[in-house]
């Protein structure tokens, strides 16, 4: 037997009737008197409750020494031992229960950090949805009582007056005399595209993804809008977000620079949104202080396209309402509306040919429709791509046309014969989401799965670049074609370029 206070075989053992533990008699007595309660089990005891063991054969105390024999010492010895014994047994005890008191309290801080950041959470999305409200109903009811804004039911029905066509066949005129540019960059360069850089972490995590973006190159600013219901203003020479434009409701399907940056220093914005509305921000005396203008609310479906004129003083949008439009950015107003009865399940893309004259839109009956802005007469049809086109566009020269469905091939269209010429081909099962020429209208590049550059008439395929851990969702190329930017589902904004 041994004490369980003390760990030695006790002179005097006695066992508790509480926890059936065997003391030392004068250690637990000692105990006893101090807190009155069994040190093992911390019931209430008392020395009642403890019963002699009756050990064979006894052991016999022997008679108090003289405190100047080495008897005595021994014996003091011992007095001091068991009070030590006694004393680490009640700090053991106060050690434990102080570990558990700090271990409930670690536990309480947690869930209240937990709460508390969920509460933020639910504060800032409440914020966010009234500032959304405020804007959408503050921007349009300004606009239309200060600058006379109209929905698209209101306006003509006849196509455009007579300035405007003329103000259209005169910027054609002119864009007709450039329309022939040598590349900047040559083939070979091209060839050696890879990754300059790389920033994540672009838009709201909880709803991921860049669904769209525009360059301005002057300024060196990327506009970008997101599922997050948000666009951004990046600056590549600052590396950082400059400017957040808040006030869609739902995803923002397209953006676009107005290019009036060399005119007016900071450019104006455009977004379009499955809100069914288009805003144009316009920038304030503080650098990127944007704000909306004018908000476009007359689509009654999600808009799926949006597209700057190249006059820079008008827009063309397209929904899924079966519906488009022609704008005036200045005022806000829809000059035109355009609906066809060969078109009945709505506009899945849009872009202007760089005459300016012609707009281009993918329906969801795998078609693309050809319209004459002055007049919104349709004047050629493109079919045969698979499920609904999601994305087209015009070669510089205006002689072809890319346009990409629901697979994983690209068709090349000869706008003078009306024909397709080539159709390129990315990654099995892969899919594409965006089509862009370079400016001299010598590359196109593809972005989907990955991010392929063509080049024209030969269609050999110069790079391949599968850095992206998601879809990309846009391209564009830079003024020269020496580098070009994405971004796609994984939120990261990703420039390409030649190697240095």
């Amino acid at each position: 037997m041994f004490c369980a206070i003390s760990g030695e075989a006790p002179e005097h053992p006695v066992v508790s009737k509480k926890s059936g533990q065997v003391y030392e008699r004068r250690l637990i007595v000692k105990y006893i008197e101090d807190n009155g309660k069994d040190p093992v089990s911390g019931e209430d005891l008392s020395v009642d409750d403890l019963l002699d063991i009756k050990s064979t054969p006894g052991t016999v105390k022997p008679r108090p020494p003289a405190m100047t024999s080495i008897p005595s010492i021994l014996s003091v010895l011992q007095n001091e031992w068991d009070s030590i014994m006694l004393e680490t047994f009640t700090m053991k005890q106060q050690y434990q229960q102080v570990r558990q008191e700090l271990s409930h309290a670690l536990y309480q801080h947690d869930a209240a950090c937990r709460v508390i950041a969920r509460l933020m959470k639910e504060r800032d999305a409440a914020r966010e949805a009234l500032a959304n409200v405020e804007a959408h109903i503050g921007t349009k009811a300004a606009s239309t009582e200060s600058t006379g804004d109209v929905t698209m039911d209101d306006a003509t029905s006849t196509g455009l007056s007579a300035e405007i066509r003329e103000k259209l066949e005169a910027t054609t005129a002119v864009l007709s005399k450039t329309r022939k540019r040598k590349p900047n960059t040559t083939a070979e360069a091209i060839q050696t595209y890879t990754q300059r850089k790389v920033f994540p972490g672009l838009h709201a995590a909880r709803s991921p993804g860049i669904s769209a973006l525009d360059l301005d190159a002057k300024n060196g600013l990327v506009l970008t809008g997101g599922n997050d219901k948000n666009a951004l203003v990046f600056s590549q020479s600052e590396e950082k977000v400059v400017a957040t434009l808040k006030g869609h409701s739902k995803k923002i399907t397209h953006v676009s620079w107005a290019g009036r940056s060399e005119e007016a220093g900071q450019d104006m914005a455009l977004t379009a949104s499955a809100d069914q509305t288009v805003k144009i921000w316009t920038a304030g005396d503080k650098a990127y202080g944007y704000s909306a203008a004018h908000t476009l609310s007359g689509h009654s479906a999600e808009v799926t396209g949006l597209c700057v004129h190249p006059t820079k003083d008008y827009a063309a949008t397209a929904s899924m309402d079966s519906t488009w439009a022609f704008h005036d950015l200045e005022t806000g107003s829809t000059l035109m509306t355009a609906r066809s009865d060969q078109v009945s399940n709505g506009y899945s893309s849009a872009a202007f040919h760089p005459d300016g004259l012609l707009f281009g839109t993918g329906t969801t009956d795998s078609a693309v429709k050809i319209w004459d802005v002055r007049t919104k007469d349709a004047v050629a049809s493109f079919e045969g791509h698979t499920g609904a086109v999601k994305t087209m566009t015009f070669s510089e020269n205006g002689y072809l046309m890319a346009a990409a469905g629901e697979n994983n091939e690209v068709s090349i269209w000869n706008l003078r014969t009306l024909e397709v010429i080539q159709k390129l081909k990315v990654a099995d099962q892969g899919v594409i989401n965006a089509l862009a020429w370079d400016q001299s209208g010598t590359y196109l590049g593809v972005g989907g799965t990955d991010i392929r550059i063509f080049k024209v008439k030969t269609w050999q395929e110069l790079a391949n670049l599968t850095d992206n851990t998601a879809e990309i969702t846009s391209l564009k190329f830079g003024p020269l074609g020496d580098y070009l930017v994405a971004g796609g589902l994984d939120r990261s904004l990703r420039v390409f370029g030649v190697a240095e």
